[in-house]
């Protein structure tokens, strides 16, 4: 079974919904850190985020089984239909602690 990291990018507003609906799907655990997206898609920027050139986003990481990351993205994409978040998945080679 292969390990793949998934990386959710939703707006800073709607990820805390989110990191408390992952909360509750039994993940040994996840990251979260703040970042700036930038996009030539100014239809879904605001004109501060326009001017700006970039809107923030808050990432959220984790490594998991690629079933079980399809697993999670059916179930995010149902409960969160609505949301603003842009995801992708990555093999891992190698994880672990030292």
């Amino acid at each position: 079974m292969s390990e793949v990291l998934l990386t959710l990018s939703p707006r800073p507003a709607q990820a805390e919904a989110i990191t408390d609906w992952l909360l509750e799907e039994n993940l040994p655990g996840f990251t979260s850190w703040q970042a700036w997206g930038h996009s030539n898609r100014n239809e879904q920027l605001t004109l501060a985020e326009q001017i700006q050139g970039k809107q923030k986003r808050t990432m959220i990481g984790m490594h998991l089984p690629e079933e079980q990351a399809a697993g999670m993205l059916a179930k995010l994409r149902e409960q969160f239909a609505h949301y603003d978040v842009h995801y992708w998945l990555q093999p891992l080679m190698d994880f672990g602690r030292l």
